[in-house]
């Protein structure tokens, strides 16, 4: 059997320092130089790309989820991409096949439930408990005990000492219902999401990382409860049960918010038809030649692609997408200078290391039967400290807000207990296959994602 326990958004950097300051010592029990590594996230690194990677063992550019909001070329509509929209089998359905019984709870991007041979409470971006359970009769549980999916991360931008009690509540309803299912359900795969790290991190990482006494206090106490939780399964596994760790991606303090609209605004990339300030894709000029949605997606006004598209696909596309690209690489902070852009990836360098990759090309982007259609012509990896945003319209290029810390493409994390991790990079798409591993369950070939066990030096 397997459990694994998810800390959204915990960095192997920031653990590996509290663990050697002596801060979590049920974790260090555990951690080892062969079981507990870094690990590399997707791009983009937001939580519904990387778990959908998690869960499905495939790349973005296969499973097709690329980010929080997508938008339909032909008409310009956006939507809020769901589980109904993420393409190929997940770990749990897999499992069930194989007549495993699973428990999954608050995983990114498992809302609606999909049906399993177990129980499944869906996780963020479902808002009704009572529509994110399979069977439906679980949300009704939860419900009458105040089980929360998420924290309200709106008011936190108002008022962060509400949103700190509240986190704090959530927190302590997910151990409770971790709990509730780990003793008194059966089950052969075990999975419970801590999305509340994520939240802390947005709202307290900077506070955190300058001691400031106000917040400190409480960043820390989520971390020993984390502690305290880890130390109670290990406590509860039974012998032939594996304990997997792990993170979706890293984080960092955030220097600022680029719009990235802006600039294509500013550079004449990005047109708008009718008055300003425009409030939707519909009212991107045909004339336009790209626009940005978040975070860090470009793309191009492709003919037959867009709604209005202007670009032929073949040499002018390739034309433009390079000149954007190289051009890109020269944005910077418009109040220090300073550069905003790691790198700058076409789609396909991105995915190059795939078996069986096919070629994108403009005209099968164009071709809404392919299952490339979606993908984002460029995708940007911002510096250390940048996040970019997708809003239509903004008056200056960079901004400070109340978030104060945000994601990272390296600098997630693996633990397994007892078991030796191969000594090259990998990342969160490779742990499906893993998991499949562990479990002695056959591997499917389609998968993008491999084992990272160490077989050689595999202990017990």
């Amino acid at each position: 059997r397997v459990v694994v326990l998810a800390l959204d958004g915990v960095p192997y950097s920031f653990l590996r320092r509290i663990i050697d300051d002596g801060f979590m010592p049920n974790l260090a029990k555990l951690v080892t130089t062969d079981n507990f590594k870094p690990m590399d996230s997707v791009m983009p690194p937001v939580s519904s790309v990387a778990w959908s990677s998690f869960m499905t063992g495939l790349a973005p550019i296969n499973h097709r989820i690329h980010g929080f909001i997508e938008r339909v070329p032909q008409t310009m509509e956006v939507y809020v991409p769901t589980a109904d929209h993420q393409r190929g089998k997940t770990l749990w359905e897999y499992l069930s096949e194989y007549d495993r019984r699973v428990f999954v709870m608050n995983v990114p991007v498992t809302y609606p439930p999909r049906q399993v041979n177990g129980i499944l409470i869906g996780g963020f971006l479902g808002t009704d408990i009572l529509k994110n359970t399979y069977p439906t009769v679980i949300g009704r549980q939860l419900l009458e005990k105040d089980y929360r999916i998420d924290v309200d991360t709106i008011s936190a931008r108002e008022d962060l000492d509400g949103f700190i009690t509240e986190l704090d509540y959530v927190y302590e309803k997910r151990v409770e219902t971790l709990w509730d299912f780990f003793f008194h359900e059966s089950w052969d795969f075990f999975i419970a999401h801590i999305m509340e790290t994520d939240r802390l991190h947005h709202f307290l990482w900077e506070h955190m990382q300058d001691n400031d006494r106000r917040y400190t206090d409480f960043f820390y106490s989520i971390y020993r409860k984390i502690d305290q939780l880890i130390g109670r399964l290990v406590e509860n596994l039974a012998d032939n049960t594996h304990l997997i760790i792990l993170s979706d991606h890293g984080f960092t303090t955030l220097k600022k918010e680029v719009f990235i609209n802006k600039w294509l605004y500013d550079q004449g990339w990005l047109k708008f038809a009718g008055t300003e300030p425009p409030d939707s894709l519909h009212h991107i000029h045909p004339d336009s030649l790209a626009y940005s949605l978040i975070p860090g997606r470009i793309y191009l006004n492709l003919n037959r692609r867009e709604k209005n598209g202007r670009i032929l696909p073949g040499i002018e596309y390739e034309k433009y997408r390079e000149e954007l690209k190289d051009t890109l690489m020269q944005m910077v902070d418009d109040t220090d200078g300073e550069r905003v852009i790691e790198a700058v990836y076409r789609t396909e360098e991105l995915y190059a290391g795939l078996k069986d990759r096919i070629i994108i090309d403009p005209e099968q982007k164009t071709d809404s039967t392919h299952p490339h259609y979606l993908s984002p012509d460029l995708v940007i990896q911002p510096r250390e400290g940048y996040d970019f945003k997708g809003n239509l319209w903004r008056h200056n290029l960079t901004e400070k807000g109340p978030i104060v810390g945000t994601h990272t493409f390296n600098d997630a994390f693996l633990l397994v207990k007892d078991r030796t991790l191969q000594d090259k990079s990998f990342s969160i798409v490779d742990m499906m296959p893993t998991i499949l591993d562990l479990l002695q369950i056959p591997i499917p070939e389609n998968l993008d994602g491999k084992s990272v066990l160490d077989r050689q030096k595999a202990k017990g």
